[in-house]
């Protein structure tokens, strides 16, 4: 069930007219049925209000009774060298040390349709190489805060480059990084990266849900703040956008 039938089945039930609906959001009745036929998507500002009004949670209208299936919730946040290594001090005193790898990641897009728009990147293909693996990976970001993903490992790379140029991707970025990652409370995983051309990160994923998306979400903020991590850095583009830009220059 998808979310256009999840409202239409909540709507029904609350005994709501898809008129009255849209009155109440102010807006009209044909995007109601937009968004119930799945032609269109609820913004986050809608889906809390929709949430409201039909006596149910926000991760419920996106992904149903499965909100961890294919999910990632995460903020990246730009910090400085001197705050990258005090960061490294204390995740090896307060985490557990999970690995450290060099990263080299490739993204493509389809010639007829661009991810990048002139803000940031809010889908990618990506094909990662983690030692002698490589990942092919799609990723779809709703609101910065969280995204579909799908992943699969890659036992012929030769032939799915065929494949890619058959279907008219081209390369877009390479993304060339260090990381360092550490599992934190039990629930988080902890990337610090050193990113060739654009510098350090921190990046903060749950790993082990107990809530919605959104709820996670907030979550994470928290503990940004309590790492003493700027808020105003959080990078919401994405390092492909990034390379892309420097590139240019």
């Amino acid at each position: 069930m998808n979310i256009g039938k999840r409202l239409n089945k909540l709507r029904n039930m609350k005994n709501i007219t898809q008129l009255e609906l849209a009155n109440i959001l102010f807006v009209s009745d044909k995007t109601i049925s937009s968004w119930e036929s799945n032609r269109t998507k609820p913004n986050l500002e809608m889906l809390v209000k929709l949430a409201e009004i039909l006596s149910c949670n926000v991760g419920y209208l996106i992904y149903g009774d499965n909100p961890k299936d294919n999910v990632e919730t995460e903020i990246k946040i730009k910090i400085s060298e001197k705050e990258y290594n005090k960061l490294i001090n204390f995740f090896e005193n307060n985490a557990k040390f999970l690995t450290e790898n060099k990263q080299l990641d490739t993204y493509y897009q389809p010639t007829y349709r661009k991810f990048l728009n002139n803000k940031e990147i809010n889908e990618w293909l990506r094909i990662g190489k983690r030692g002698n693996k490589k990942i092919l990976n799609y990723k779809n970001w709703h609101d910065h805060m969280y995204c579909d993903e799908y992943e699969v490992e890659i036992d012929n790379s030769e032939n799915l480059n065929k494949i890619f140029n058959v279907l008219g991707l081209e390369e877009i970025a390479v993304v060339d990084k260090q990381r360092k990652t550490y599992l934190y409370l039990n629930k988080y995983e902890i990337a610090l990266d050193y990113v060739k051309k654009l510098g350090y990160f921190i990046e903060i994923e749950v790993k082990n849900y107990s809530k919605s998306p959104i709820d996670e979400y907030n979550d994470l903020l928290k503990l940004a703040k309590r790492l003493n991590l700027s808020l105003n850095n959080i990078d919401k583009k994405g390092y492909p956008f990034h390379i892309i830009y420097t590139n240019q220059k």
